[in-house]
């Protein structure tokens, strides 16, 4: 709609049509058409203002006023309470007399009305507590037309998809279409059959994005508004009478120019679409057929599993010499056949993007040939820059060729056309860390982060990231996420890995350590209070006997060797191990971990010195060494030095304990 040359025309005549007649006070009517035309033609053209002001000023000269208010009402069969819902309440000062003017249509000859079916939980329309929130005064088609635009600037002015303009919309709506939905209204026959089929369109759309309830009478409605411009049988036009008793050329044609009404080609490609849409890709099939849009068509039978029927509309489209890229590419996607898509690529002159993209798709997923997939996906982007899609794929086959510098490109141009992809900005992150670039991986994972914030993946490489650049805390929150991920999927989060705690307590340890002045010795001390939170999380998650030696080393490292935790700790190890480890007393590996680690809980119980702690030492070694050699080592010469020195320390307690 941006026709310089159109809108240029346009805006000369109807600029002469509002200096001679939109001013008119012999006929404020007449004037109100004239705004009314002239506002929906800014609208056509995407003018700035979208007509509002030429709307306002029609509605000003129809003598209309309209308000935007509420009232309690019900809206489902079973609902009990009645809740606020949006009215609009219109009322015009001319409507008498140009409904007189009008010679309106007969009742017969309105538009078929889909409804809701019996079963179904809606009303067909808002049931109003008071009485005066129903009430119905009488309007002219001139005003139910100035209702429509004003609807339609609700839409120009207001976000699209939102449930707030549905809304609004819909209370436009309602108005328009109420007296022909009212049984006992003395004016069914007061709104023109084109106007109330724009009401009827435009609550069509609403209803088929508003909820599961409405879709079912939004694709009726849609059905009927098209058939009613055939006279053929259909399933909302069953009868020979219904045809013959529809409204004749001449009144659907009187208030065209009032209204913003589609063509019946686009009506019908938007019902094809709606019905590809819900799956209902059979109907579909058939709308695009009769519209000749045979790519379309074809999509339809793929989707529908119709792969041979597609081929054979393909073939005989080709034999009509009908041959387009589009075509060729998706005869290619039912043969797998390459030399469909190069074929397309040749006919269009290389000038088609999409047939490079599946030529490199088909080089990547069918061929394994990743630098012609990347030769081919460079072409396509070449051609076509604004591909998010393609740029991701590109960035995926640098990243196997290792062509880090490439694949960092791709993965910009990604984020760069959709800042809020995640899943690109993980890839940069990746990137970044595969050139050893930890500072800028970090600022891309915090990025990926806002848009995919359950993705553990990504929290991974952010754990990464923080144990390059020392962010210990960071690296500690993205444990504990991963923590939670895991507990919420089991199967699908791994663990976390040993060696990436060990780092985290290695440098918390370490920086503790360095700490010289007051501030560093505060943070270094917030941080070892953090790791220690952390590893009693992570021991209810984890009974590893990794996680417990790594406690334990902490432990000893901020409290000191006596104290009771590294002793508990050091115990849940040696119990670990054993469990962990069938037949550990004939594994060379096992066994010499679970001696250093009874070892390391002797000398625990040594520095306690107690009688009643060496005790417990000396019991402990003593059922070690008994269980090794129940386990087969019965000859001294067969004993492990493990065992010996085991024996050794059992002796050192036993004189520890005679000498208390």
């Amino acid at each position: 709609y941006s026709c310089a040359t159109l809108w240029d025309e346009v805006e000369y005549l109807y600029e002469r049509a509002v200096g001679d007649y939109g001013d008119e006070m012999d006929d404020e009517l007449f004037a109100s058409q004239v705004h009314l035309e002239w506002g929906l033609a800014q609208h056509h053209f995407n003018i700035e203002g979208m007509g509002i002001k030429n709307f306002r000023k029609a509605q000003k000269l129809a003598g209309l006023t309209v308000e935007v208010t509420g009232a309690e009402g019900k809206r489902t069969k079973y609902q009990q309470k009645a809740t606020a819902q949006m009215l609009v309440r219109a009322v015009s000062s001319h409507a008498t007399a140009s409904i007189e003017r009008a010679s309106p249509s007969s009742p017969k000859q309105q538009p078929v009305t889909a409804r809701h079916t019996a079963d179904g939980l809606l009303l067909e329309s808002i049931s109003y507590t008071s009485p005066a929130a129903a009430a119905i005064t009488p309007l002219s088609p001139l005003d139910f037309a100035i209702l429509l635009s004003l609807c339609l600037d609700v839409q120009n002015t207001n976000p699209t998809n939102d449930d707030l303009t549905a809304e609004e919309m819909a209370a436009y709506l309602e108005r328009v279409l109420s007296p022909a939905s009212s049984s006992s209204s003395s004016n069914n026959d007061d709104i023109d059959w084109t106007i109330f089929s724009t009401g009827l369109l435009e609550r069509a759309w609403l209803e088929f994005d508003k909820s599961w309830h409405t879709k079912e009478r939004s694709l009726l409605q849609l059905q009927a508004l098209l058939d009613q411009h055939t006279s053929r049988l259909t399933l909302t036009q069953s009868t020979y009478e219904s045809v013959e008793s529809s409204a004749p050329v001449q009144k659907r044609l009187r208030h065209l120019h009032k209204i913003v009404y589609p063509p019946r080609w686009e009506l019908k490609r938007d019902l094809a679409e709606r019905y590809a849409a819900m799956g209902i890709v059979t109907s579909a099939a058939e709308l695009y057929e009769e519209l000749e849009l045979w790519q379309d068509v074809v999509d339809c039978y793929k989707t529908a599993g119709k792969e041979k029927k597609a081929e054979g509309l393909i073939r005989s489209r080709f034999e009509k010499g009908e041959e387009t890229p589009r075509l060729w590419c998706a005869l290619g996607d039912i043969t797998k056949d390459v030399k469909c898509y190069e074929a397309a690529v040749a006919l269009s002159g290389e000038r088609f993007a999409e047939a490079f993209t599946k030529l490199g798709r088909h080089r990547f997923d069918v061929e394994g040939d990743l630098v012609g997939a990347g030769r081919a996906l460079e072409r396509s982007v070449g051609v076509k820059p604004l591909q998010p899609r393609v740029w991701f794929l590109l960035g995926t086959v640098r990243m196997r060729l290792e062509e880090w510098g490439e694949a960092l490109k791709a993965f910009s141009e990604v984020v760069a056309q959709e800042p809020e992809e995640g899943e690109a900005w993980s890839n940069v992150a990746a990137v970044h860390l595969k050139r050893g670039e930890s500072e800028m991986a970090y600022f891309a994972i915090l990025e990926s982060l806002k848009q995919n914030r359950n993705n553990w993946r990504i929290w991974t490489n952010k754990l990464y990231t923080c144990l390059d650049l020392q962010k210990t805390n960071e690296a500690i929150q993205s444990c504990h996420t991963l923590l939670e991920l895991r507990k919420q999927k089991p199967t699908s989060v791994p663990p976390l890995e040993e060696k990436c705690v060990r780092a985290i307590v290695g440098q918390a340890l370490r920086q503790s350590a360095a700490a010289d002045d007051d501030a560093s010795r505060d943070a270094a001390s917030r941080t070892v209070e953090r790791v220690r939170e952390f590893l009693k999380t992570l021991e209810a998650h984890v009974t590893e006997s990794w996680v417990y030696e790594t406690k334990a080393h902490f432990e000893a490292s901020t409290s000191g060797r006596s104290s009771r935790v590294v002793l508990d700790d050091l115990m849940k190890e040696y119990r670990a191990l054993q469990a962990g480890a069938s037949g550990w007393e004939m594994d060379g590996d096992a066994l010499r971990k679970i001696c250093r680690v009874a070892m390391q809980i002797v000398d625990c119980h040594k520095e306690e010195g107690g009688k009643e702690s060496l005790s417990k030492g000396r019991f402990l070694i003593k059922g070690l060494i008994g269980k090794i050699k129940n386990a087969g080592y019965l000859g001294e010469d067969e004993e492990p030095e493990e065992v010996r020195e085991l024996e050794h320390v059992l002796g050192e307690l036993q004189d520890l304990i005679r000498a208390l």
